[in-house]
């Protein structure tokens, strides 16, 4: 609305500068084919003099001028170049006091959120946060990240994220970043109760909305889950298993690093739900040679708790079906066409 308001004030403002420049243009062009009537000058020639007059450009005169043109020249340079340079400084005042208000673009970047849907939102940017947003970023996901810090606000200006200045905590604060719209939250802040009470927030605004939150104390986890979290998981905790397995099993690490990097041609590792209106159910894994048509591998199929894995040709898909498939990015999204059809 401010925009708005803004924007009809700079028109209100640039009216008279405008009209006196197209009036200075209109006097200087009857002036000049006057003057140049007994030399055949042409409109286009008067034109010409007049825009060449008040643009300071001076190619030289098309119609050549006595005393009294001269003197004419003179006034319409003058009357010309003002008024020009007026409109040029009320612009260059208008873009500036803008700037200055919204030095870092927030009310362009809240018309970006507005057109957002289907998309993440991250409450916290800390190291965790980070890492969150460069692995979305990474993966073309749209995102949003919600944190009260003018530095991470800086930090997501210069990496080109969409960043909400507030606290993801306020119920406003995830409805301006469009909650009602996303498929998922983050919560990464390093403080259990506040992301307690984000996870609340969050599930209250939207039932079905998928919340994954950090536990900074592995006692957190299920507070967290019981609070309305679909996932609570603790980075130490993973960070600890996965320097075991590192020792443990370094070839299946580097294999699963392989198959999360989205920025090179590689393998990807996907999760696939079937809809509950999807023609594929009834269907066999054979009827569907899933790996002849799209070239992906379904390696396990996860039914309400169950878990199926390598799972036999004969395999019949149900409605809400998770498939784990293998394969390129190309391939994934053949299969998911597939299963979605």
């Amino acid at each position: 609305m401010k925009t708005v308001e803004s924007s009809n004030m700079l028109r209100v403002r640039l009216a008279f500068p405008a009209a006196l420049v197209f009036m200075v243009t209109v006097v200087g062009t009857v002036g000049y084919m006057w003057l140049g009537r007994d030399q055949g000058a042409t409109w286009l020639d008067a034109l010409f003099m007049t825009v060449t007059t008040i643009s300071t450009i001076g190619y030289g005169e098309i119609i050549h001028l006595t005393s009294v043109g001269r003197i004419f020249t003179m006034f319409i340079a003058i009357f010309g170049i003002a008024s020009l340079f007026y409109s040029l400084t009320i612009v260059m005042d208008y873009l500036v006091s803008r700037r200055i208000s919204d030095p870092l673009g927030a009310k362009k970047v809240q018309r970006e959120i507005d057109k957002l849907k289907s998309h993440i939102i991250i409450a916290g940017l800390g190291r965790v946060g980070k890492q969150a947003a460069a692995e979305l970023y990474e993966s073309r996901i749209p995102f949003v990240i919600v944190d009260p810090g003018t530095d991470s606000q800086h930090y997501a200006h210069q990496h080109g994220y969409l960043h909400f200045l507030g606290d993801a905590s306020d119920d406003e604060v995830l409805i301006k970043a469009g909650i009602t719209r996303a498929n998922g939250l983050i919560v990464t802040t390093g403080d259990d109760a506040n992301n307690l009470y984000i996870v609340l927030s969050a599930r209250v605004l939207k039932s079905d909305l998928y919340i994954v939150s950090r536990a900074v104390d592995d006692a957190s986890i299920p507070k967290l889950e019981r609070a309305g979290a679909n996932r609570a998981i603790s980075p130490y905790a993973i960070g600890g298993r996965r320097l075991a397995h590192l020792i443990l099993s370094p070839a299946v690490v580097d294999f699963f690093d392989t198959v999360i990097k989205r920025d090179e041609q590689s393998l990807n590792l996907e999760g696939i739900k079937v809809p509950t209106e999807a023609k594929v159910i009834g269907q066999s894994l054979a009827s569907l040679d899933a790996l002849g048509k799209s070239g992906a591998s379904i390696l396990v199929i996860l039914r309400d708790k169950n878990v199926i894995p390598n799972p036999d040709p004969e395999t019949i898909l149900c409605a809400d079906d998770q498939l784990l498939a293998l394969g390129t990015v190309e391939e994934l999204d053949v299969l998911e066409t597939m299963i979605s059809a």
